[in-house]
């Protein structure tokens, strides 16, 4: 009984989607460029390490932070373990690594009949680790081609005195190789599945599992109906295929373990992830990236036609085809190919000026011959006629040449034109990618702490009842002892009277109504950073505008409070009576975070200038008396426009835009802030997103000194 408990708090604990881990750091202007692929990026600079002499059941609990959420009533508490789940621990001594344990030893322990209860790291590690020493000319290709060379997932760096410095990941090297490649549409998931598929089916054990994964060194095993046959590799003719219905990984098999729970007595089909996530063969490679980001899961299973078992694409194999090297490689075929233009076109204006002072010689020949005949006319005005009748044809003919060579030279400088904006626009579209992919990285960095935030608060929320409900008891059974025994002995009467009996119970329920309150704040809270990091940036589906506002609202909540002599902004919310709308919810927040923040920084720039002041907890009036408005404020009001379209109004009461600055405040890289505080492609990509996209509108309608309004109208039914 003890272990079907274990089992299901594991299960309902799965429930929750994983968070995202990203590594990606915040752009500085001194920072390297992209393309140089820095071995710094991809080094965790903090892994998990232990002493030789640590007992396994210790490393175990440090490798799995579920073994103290999971407790069981009664149980003993262990410990505190770090809150990230670590997939390895290296073993250091004096700092350095001379041993390395994995998540694939431990699906091994669970294969030994006798567990390893009573051993230490050192007996059961890998020893001599391969390593990496860090140097000038390591970069994070090299760390790649070791991983792929000696076959493993996880590679210390030392540095020139072999001491520890950081663990490079196959997945740390897929985070900093951002943004992925250009050519990953022209890749299917066939390229490079994995075909060699290990398969069991659902009425096997997770002991049995465990076995495969040891036996046929693999990382996970894919669960199908019943097969006719004993588990095998999934290589068989196709009126023999396999119907996968669920997975299992390594991770699962670790967690379970950590659980304590016999793994020979667990069927297969209670501990595997379902439903799966699958594609075709046929899919890119980029189909199959954006799978994996908006399921959270870094395993695809490939079926056919029938749905059959192909084969399995994991986040690990996409590093081979997502690799940076490849898109620079492409943008520098191009810029090589702008060169060799160059250089043909500088060849035939060479060319054509050797011509021209080839003309411009037969001319001055022509003019001389003229002269001489001149001379001769007397003697032979037969043959001057003539001569001079050819001559007109030949400078006729002359001067048709030069008119086409003319046209032909502005011809070739049109075309040099025309590739200079070519590169140009490459250039344009390469920064508003990058600026999407931060845009990207903070959603689902948000989405990652309302994950880890949700986790502990549910749990102080659920037993906040069970608490309360306890309390109350231990009070009816005080006023018992209270009733029946009135007259205490002197030891007690003297404790109460210290303790103050009576203020601790009204005291008490006073507290836990402040907790209730507060894990409710604490709640709503990560429920708003939920909606603003939507994960279907790329999907059109119902969505309620006035959520995004308000998830808008609250992450940037921190920029309006008032702190210091710097007055609060306040928030004026005139909502009207929308419907659904069919949009990309993610592109839209993302739109109000640009609007909003440029708002924010308008009336901080006035605020600076002095033009509100905070004094004794309250606003001052601006130095402006004739303004209606005495604070700073941003109003914003929604409404059904035409029948058809929905109208968001962004609107402050700064300074106001002049209308030379408001011509260019859609254009790219166009800002008024200093250098360093603004890229200028905000209000741009705000434009692409709510006119291309979406097929709306985005106007900014502002005079000196009348503060500034933003206007969105976004159709209701998408026409894309």
């Amino acid at each position: 009984m003890l272990q079907e408990e274990k089992l299901q708090q594991f299960l309902d604990s799965a429930l929750q989607p994983p968070a995202i881990k990203t590594s990606e750091p915040a752009e500085r202007p001194n920072s390297p460029p992209l393309y140089s692929s820095p071995l710094d990026r991809a080094i965790d600079r903090h892994p998990l390490t232990v002493a030789p002499e640590t007992p396994i059941a210790q490393v175990l609990a440090l490798m799995n932070p579920m073994r103290v959420s999971c407790r069981l009533y009664g149980e003993k508490p262990h410990a505190l373990p770090s809150p990230t789940k670590r997939s390895c621990v290296l073993v250091v001594e004096d700092n350095r690594p001379i041993g390395i344990f994995t998540e694939r030893d431990i699906v091994k322990l669970t294969t030994v009949a006798a567990c390893a209860v009573g051993l230490t790291i050192a007996d059961v590690m890998t020893r001599s680790p391969i390593t990496l020493k860090q140097s000038e000319s390591q970069d994070i290709f090299t760390a790649i081609f070791t991983l792929r060379q000696h076959q493993i997932r996880h590679l210390p760096v030392v540095d020139e005195d072999s001491r520890l410095l950081g663990i490079i990941t196959r997945e740390a090297i897929h985070e900093a190789l951002q943004p992925v490649n250009l050519l990953t549409n022209l890749r299917c998931a066939a390229d490079v599945m994995t075909k060699d598929v290990i398969w069991a089916p659902k009425t096997a054990s997770a002991l049995d599992l465990a076995e495969l994964m040891v036996k046929y060194r693999v990382s996970c095993v894919v669960i199908v109906e019943e097969p006719t046959q004993h588990p095998q590799r999934a290589i068989a003719p196709i009126e023999n295929y396999q119907i996968p219905i669920g997975i299992v990984t390594e991770r699962d098999i670790v967690q379970f373990h950590a659980l304590e729970l016999n793994l020979s007595e667990i069927p297969a089909a209670r501990v595997m992830s379902a439903p799966l996530f699958c594609i075709s063969p046929a899919d890119s490679l980029w189909s199959a990236h954006q799978s994996m980001q908006r399921h959270c899961v870094r395993r695809l299973v490939v079926v056919g036609s029938h749905g059959e078992l192909l084969g399995v694409v994991s986040v690990t194999s996409l590093p081979q085809v997502f690799n940076q090297s490849e898109m620079y490689g492409t943008i520098e075929l191009l810029q090589q190919a702008v060169d060799d233009r160059a250089s043909q076109l500088q060849e035939a204006n060479e060319l054509l000026q050797q011509e021209i002072l080839e003309r411009q010689r037969a001319q001055e020949a022509l003019r001389q011959a003229h002269d001489d005949l001149k001379k001769q006319v007397e003697e032979r005005t037969a043959q001057l006629l003539e001569s001079n009748e050819l001559l007109r044809r030949d400078i006729i003919k002359r001067q048709r040449v030069e008119e086409a060579l003319r046209r032909k030279q502005a011809c070739l400088k049109n075309q040099a034109q025309q590739l200079e904006q070519t590169v140009r626009k490459l250039q344009q579209t390469q920064t508003q990618l990058v600026q999407t992919e931060k845009m990207s990285s903070l959603g689902q960095m948000i989405a990652g702490i309302a994950h880890e935030i949700n986790n502990p608060v549910n749990f102080i929320y659920g037993n906040l009842s069970h608490a309360r409900h306890y309390i109350k008891e231990l009070f009816q059974l005080l006023e018992l002892y209270q009733q029946h025994y009135s007259e205490p002995v002197s030891e007690i009467r003297e404790a109460a009277a210290q303790m103050e009996v009576d203020f601790l119970v009204e005291d008490l329920s006073k507290i836990m109504s402040s907790m209730q309150v507060g894990t409710e704040r604490i709640r709503q809270i990560v429920v708003s950073m939920r909606n603003f990091s939507r994960s279907d940036q790329s999907n059109i589906k119902l969505v309620d505008i006035h959520e995004g506002l308000d998830s808008t609202l609250l992450i940037l909540q921190h920029r309006l409070k008032a702190h210091g002599a710097h007055p609060a902004i306040d928030i004026i919310k005139e909502y009207g009576n929308l419907p659904l709308i069919e949009c990309c919810g993610g592109q839209i927040n993302q739109v109000f975070m640009n609007i909003i923040g440029n708002a924010i920084d308008a009336l901080d720039e006035e605020i600076q200038k002095g033009e509100w002041a905070r004094r004794d907890g309250k606003n001052l009036p601006p130095s402006n008396p004739s303004s209606p408005v005495t604070f700073p404020t941003i109003t914003i009001r929604t409404e059904v426009v035409g029948g058809d379209f929905v109208a968001i109004r962004i609107s402050d009461n700064g300074r106001g835009i002049p209308e030379e600055i408001r011509r260019q405040l859609f254009d790219p890289f166009f800002t008024t802030k200093p250098v360093g505080k603004g890229t200028g492609l905000g209000l741009s990509i705000s434009y692409h997103l709510v006119v291309e996209q979406h097929g709306g509108r985005l106007e900014c309608v502002s005079e000196a000194g009348r503060g500034t309004e933003f206007a969105i109208e976004i159709p209701i039914v998408s026409c894309h």
